[in-house]
């Protein structure tokens, strides 16, 4: 019998060109920017309990118009890990999502807990706003229990690459306050995942990133917009 964990991971790989988006920068002429949301159907997979709000999230997701093509992922068994490391950072903050999730399988596929604490510092190193330590907790999710997917890979990889960096945070915060940060009482979804995030390793950048969320908590909005927000960060404070 198919758990409900299982069955929400078909739907979603069943419908994987369907979740990526081509761009989620656009800019016009005028220089007005625009950038588009993160997908929340992936994360909704393991921290949404509610099961209307994981199924009206993932209709809500889908756009046909958007269509990827998800293929097989080649690997890369003739680069040594150092250099696995070293490259995978680099294809991702570049943007390269086709090297990217290349390198990417092959760390996982080697090193996962490298892998994964790699995705979390490049979480961190963004602006808290797009919400990849979100995603990238989601993967952590997927992989305790599970091995690779390209469909999953791709979907992840692809909107860290897509979702064009921000690193003027990362670049310029120093020393902003030492207030404590032990705990979070908003309902900020990305602000509580950026936490739980910086809290499951030790970064050589840590007080940084305590210094660019002590800035967010302070000129964020503190609440969450929508059900399916809710949602996420009940599950995510259960982690």
């Amino acid at each position: 019998m198919k758990t409900k964990i299982q069955e929400r991971l078909e739907s979603i790989i069943s419908n994987i060109e369907f979740l990526d988006k081509r761009a989620y920068l656009t800019i016009n002429s005028e220089g007005e920017i625009k950038r588009k949301k993160i997908n929340y159907s992936f994360p909704a997979l393991f921290f949404c309990e509610d099961e209307k709000i994981f199924e009206r999230t993932l209709i809500d997701e889908i756009d046909k118009r958007e269509r990827s093509k998800v293929g097989k992922i080649e690997r890369l068994s003739n680069l040594d890990i150092n250099r696995l490391k070293e490259n995978f950072v680099k294809l991702i903050i570049k943007g390269e999502l086709d090297f990217a999730k290349r390198y990417a399988k092959e760390l996982a596929l080697r090193d996962k807990e490298s892998f994964i604490k790699i995705l979390f510092n490049l979480s961190l190193m963004d602006n808290p706003k797009f919400n990849k330590p979100l995603m990238a907790l989601a993967m952590r999710e997927y992989l305790k229990d599970r091995s690779w997917s390209d469909e999953i890979g791709y979907l992840v990889i692809s909107y860290f690459c897509k979702q064009r960096y921000d690193l003027y945070l990362v670049e310029n915060m120093k020393n902003f306050s030492d207030d404590n940060i032990r705990d979070i009482q908003i309902q900020n979804l990305a602000l509580i995942a950026y936490k739980k995030v910086l809290d499951s390793y030790d970064y050589k950048n840590k007080k940084r990133y305590e210094d660019i969320l002590r800035y967010e908590l302070k000129n964020s909005k503190n609440e969450a917009e929508s059900d399916i927000e809710i949602e996420l960060i009940k599950g995510i404070k259960e982690l």
